[in-house]
């Protein structure tokens, strides 16, 4: 793990020990730190440098840098961890890196400008390597065994190619890994948000629980209660004997509300019939007198026309006794009504009378007399049921 670029230090854990490499920059190539390692703790055979980035590996390759490598991870690079393995022991007939063909440009690469190699004739650099659990004695250094220049084994191309195609597999799988990455963020906050929700909802159920069963119980006590009072009926209180005379007093007030209702009904129907036969009565009555003031008024006409004395003519005869005496008269038909001629009031109890007015021819003049009456009174029968 790389701790820093101003440290320039690579952290790679050998046999379940971090050790720190010094002095590595960006040029520096997998294969010399593998070597720096390697004469650190004093082993020889074949070792492979491994990348681990949350539970996925990547092996180097020989000319790959390692600190380049962990650059391309971006945001994650500070969980990258390098891992030391030895494949075997050394194979004289083992092929050199330096001759086989540099790995092909993939879509990844291809928007990077080509690395420089560096020479191969330069001195190499000193490794400074120190480990983290408790000092002890440095084993003395064994100097590797030259490696003779063999002649490059057929398989090792498809070995470049498939390792190439990973290579692009996983540089695709770290670029989507920021989106799973989000969408586990995502995920973890709706689980936390429903296991609050789902606890709440327990809480809820267990509280509304408890009220059921206090309920439940309050309930068989009130049942027991009831059971009891109908086994064992008592005396009958005071209260309920009011309540029945009370509720029978209300009857009996219902009762007479309604017969004084029915009553009061028929004495407005009455009443209306009453006020009709009034009316009758009122209009009957005044036809009445209007047909009695016209008899009357006829009566007098013919009684003063026949009683008034013919002009007076020269050669005309004193009058005789006869003459004298007021004319007879006129007896009225027996169907027709005798009313009074002058009606002095129209209230039922005043007596109509009406004088008549009778000529007497004298010698010298005449005068007016009083007779007697028509109709001196109105029957009281009538009168009565007019009312």
């Amino acid at each position: 793990m790389l701790s820093g670029l101003a440290a320039m230090e690579l952290k790679v854990w050998v046999d379940g020990i971090q050790r720190v490499v010094c002095g590595v920059s960006e040029q520096t190539t997998c294969q010399e730190v593998v070597i720096a390692l390697a004469q650190a703790i004093g082993q020889t055979g074949r070792f492979v440098l491994v990348q681990r980035l949350k539970e996925k590996e990547r092996q180097l390759l020989p000319q790959e840098c390692p600190v380049g490598a962990q650059a391309t991870c971006g945001q994650f690079a500070s969980d990258v961890q390098f891992v030391l393995r030895r494949t075997g022991p050394s194979l004289a007939g083992r092929p050199s890196s330096d001759s086989c063909p540099p790995p092909e440009r993939c879509p990844i690469r291809a928007s990077l400008p080509p690395k420089p190699r560096p020479a191969l004739d330069r001195e190499p650099r000193k490794a400074l390597t120190f480990s983290l659990g408790c000092p002890g004695p440095a084993p003395s250094p064994v100097p590797l065994e030259p490696v003779a220049s063999v002649a490059p084994m057929p398989g090792c191309c498809t070995d470049l190619q498939g390792w190439e195609r990973r290579v692009r597999r996983n540089a695709a799988e770290l670029g989507q890994e920021a989106f799973w990455e989000q969408e586990l963020r995502r995920e973890q906050a709706r689980e936390r948000e429903g296991q609050a929700r789902l606890q709440a909802l327990s809480a809820a159920t267990a509280e509304h629980a408890a009220r059921l069963q206090a309920l439940d119980a309050q309930a068989r006590a009130l049942e027991a209660e009831i059971q009891l009072a109908t086994e064992a009926p008592g005396p009958t209180s005071p209260t309920a004997s009011a309540t029945e005379r009370l509720r029978q007093d209300l009857a009996a007030q219902e009762r007479q509300s309604v017969e004084v209702q029915g009553s009061l009904s028929l004495v407005g129907r009455a009443l209306e019939a009453a006020e009709h036969a009034l009316k009758a009565q009122a209009q009957e009555l005044e036809e009445l007198n209007r047909e009695l003031r016209q008899c009357n008024l006829q009566q007098f006409i013919q009684q003063t026309g026949a009683a008034l004395p013919p002009p007076p003519r020269p050669d005309r005869a004193p009058p005789s006794a006869q003459d004298l005496l007021p004319p007879a008269r006129e007896e009225p038909l027996p169907g027709a009504p005798q009313s009074p001629a002058l009606v002095s009031s129209l209230s039922p109890e005043s007596t109509c009378i009406s004088p008549l007015c009778v000529w007497d021819e004298t010698l010298g003049g005449g005068s007016l007399t009083l007779s007697a009456p028509v109709l001196p009174t109105v029957a009281p029968m009538r009168q009565n049921s007019w009312r």
